[in-house]
């Protein structure tokens, strides 16, 4: 497991948004995004980022408080120490108070001709 540097996020809201702060949780500890851009309304697009400079044993995107949040998708980019930065997308998946979405996804394998 690289460590990571930091990681940033475009989440696009479906038909349901919420009107919460948006927070994740690296290593059991809820945190709100850094640098924000956008909403989370529905149809809206959220960006956000947060510099990390730890492993990420568990990095999950957290559900809110009240109510339902549908996305529609989602895009996330890792900056880890020694490798190129990647992106990961998601699908559409809709978030309660109860629900968290996994995030963190291994850096893929080096490819090379034989």
């Amino acid at each position: 497991m690289p460590k990571l540097n930091s990681f940033n996020i475009k989440i696009t809201t479906g038909e349901q948004g919420m009107d919460e702060a948006v927070q994740f949780s690296i290593n059991s500890h809820i945190v709100p995004f850094d640098n924000i851009q956008g909403g989370t309304g529905a149809g809206q697009t959220f960006e956000g980022d947060f510099e990390i400079n730890s492993f990420a044993h568990s990095l999950t995107l957290v559900g809110p408080e009240n109510g339902e949040w549908n996305i529609r998708e989602m895009e996330v980019g890792f900056e880890t120490e020694n490798i190129e930065p990647y992106s990961v997308r998601y699908g559409e998946v809709t978030l309660d108070p109860t629900t968290e979405v996994n995030l963190w996804q291994d850096p893929p394998l080096k490819t090379f001709d034989v």
